[in-house]
């Protein structure tokens, strides 16, 4: 037997990813709800945009106990401020990288890509060459990492002329993406473990 070997988190880090699992839930719990509205009778409606404005209200409370959590720990704000000076970086992804990576800033990028799921692998088998894919790995920072690339793709002028140089050369707009991810990733985990790195922009 040779379990895999995982970084211990800190009380601070353990209670920040909890308080995620559960804005998550309700951020799902919220979408659920928005779509049976769509199709829901007036009575039903009614009952549902209710749970609706519940749901948005404990959301947005949630997320100001996650700020004022990460604000009141010495460690957690220094680290997701160092985080927040990439462009694209929100306080959900910073949080999220905080909560579920702890890893960052104390493994190679390669490693840590993989372990998040966007390092594309090989499916070759002999002369056969097939297109490489990523597979497995922390979906719920990839999720959170997927939405700030394609943020990033907007307002990041570095991240946006990336994507569009790997599109212009010829890759789909979706191995675009995340290659952009994969850039991403690898500019967090600088920022993380060197206080010197200065960003480009």
């Amino acid at each position: 037997m040779k379990p895999r070997l995982h970084r211990a988190l800190d009380e601070a880090a353990a209670t920040l990813r909890k308080l995620l699992d559960y804005r998550r839930q309700i951020s799902d719990h919220l979408v659920a709800t928005g779509n049976r509205c769509e199709l829901a009778g007036r009575i039903l409606r009614e009952r549902l945009e209710i749970l609706r404005a519940l749901l948005a209200t404990e959301l947005e409370q949630t997320d100001a106990l996650i700020k004022t959590h990460i604000h009141e720990d010495d460690s957690l704000r220094t680290k997701a401020a160092r985080l927040r000076e990439h462009q694209g970086a929100g306080p959900v992804l910073a949080a999220t990288l905080l909560a579920y990576v702890p890893e960052l800033g104390k493994t190679e990028s390669g490693q840590l890509a993989a372990l998040i799921g966007v390092a594309p692998f090989a499916h070759d088998s002999g002369r056969r060459h097939r297109c490489r894919h990523v597979r497995g790995g922390r979906h719920s920072v990839r999720q959170v990492l997927y939405m700030a690339a394609v943020s990033a793709i907007r307002c990041n002028p570095v991240m946006r002329a990336f994507y569009r140089r790997l599109v212009e050369a010829g890759k789909l707009k979706q191995v675009a993406l995340i290659a952009v991810m994969r850039q991403m990733l690898h500019a967090f985990n600088l920022l993380a473990a060197n206080p010197n790195f200065v960003l480009v922009r």
